[in-house]
């Protein structure tokens, strides 16, 4: 006897044995039915077995990108479970529709703090396709508006204050922005200075750069990798901070040294090859695999 759609999805939560990636290629690639099908057995099932689907579909959805899982992603933005919709967030990483962006919008009033912080992570990228000139005007505009007010406002948990200040970097143009940024850079808060150096290498403006230059020669680990990552964004034009990011590609701390070997291959050049050179032959195969991959990226810009 042939299982119905609904009495397949069923057996995902009714299963003795956890399903296995094989067993969710079920929900790849649903049409408006069946993921109305989906989602009235979904609110059946246990949580535990709902968040163990997610973090599973989560991580096909990048290592398959032939099997469509954002129907599926879309219905859970609406579950009960806070860290169901953050895994569901994640999950819409590659949906670049003003629908979705809206969506997310819409997610800044969600009960649960680290929703609306994983929202604003995932605006980012609507933040640099708007800037980039590749969403309309009026969208660019209200998705900046939003994103100075859930910067401002003092009722919103510290994590999505940050992550608004990281989006409004690359609106670079915007006084309102980049003074916020500015603001947030001159807190006690080693997080949210974080945050702000991210924001000046989004918004790739000379202004920052002495704040970059200062943070590349930090004693925090977290603010040295975070001007590293700022010169990679601020790319060719960031040049000029190539002798204080040169240490860093030998820290002792490897996060930091990959990034500062990824800006290497962002900013180019005669002495950024000569030095991915020197570490594309080193023994150390994290940072030499870097360091190739960096050459490659080199390769393919002078193309």
């Amino acid at each position: 006897m042939t299982l119905s759609f609904a009495e397949r999805v069923a057996q995902l939560d009714t299963m003795e044995k956890a399903p296995t990636r094989l067993d969710l290629k079920l929900l790849a690639n649903l049409g408006p039915e069946s993921v109305y099908i989906f989602w009235e057995q979904w609110q059946r099932f246990s949580l535990d077995r709902r968040r163990h689907i997610m973090r599973l579909l989560a991580e096909l959805a990048e290592e398959q990108i032939q099997l469509d899982y954002r129907p599926v992603f879309r219905a859970c933005l609406a579950d009960q479970d806070a860290q169901i919709r953050v895994l569901a967030i994640e999950g819409l990483w590659e949906d670049d529709h003003e629908q979705m962006m809206d969506r997310l919008i819409q997610m800044l009033h969600d009960p649960a703090g680290e929703v609306r912080a994983a929202a604003l992570l995932s605006l980012a990228r609507f933040a640099y396709r708007a800037e980039i000139g590749d969403l309309s005007l009026s969208a660019g505009q209200r998705l900046h508006d939003v994103l100075v007010e859930a910067a401002t406002d003092p009722d919103q948990p510290f994590e999505v204050r940050r992550r608004a200040i990281e989006a409004l970097g690359y609106f670079a143009e915007s006084s309102a922005a980049q003074e916020l940024v500015d603001r947030a850079y001159n807190t006690d808060d080693i997080y949210m200075r974080e945050s702000a150096v991210l924001a000046m290498g989004r918004s790739m403006q000379r202004q920052w750069f002495p704040y970059i230059l200062r943070e590349l020669q930090s004693p925090s680990p977290s603010l040295r990798y975070e001007a590293a990552r700022a010169v990679g964004e601020i790319g060719e034009d960031g040049r000029e901070l190539l002798p204080a990011l040169l240490p860093l590609v030998d820290d002792e701390d490897t996060e930091i040294a990959l990034a500062a070997i990824w800006a290497l291959g962002q900013v180019g050049g005669a002495d950024a090859r000569r030095i991915l050179q020197r570490i594309a032959r080193s023994r150390d195969e994290v940072r030499a695999q870097v360091a190739q991959d960096a050459l490659a990226e080199l390769d393919l810009d002078t193309l």
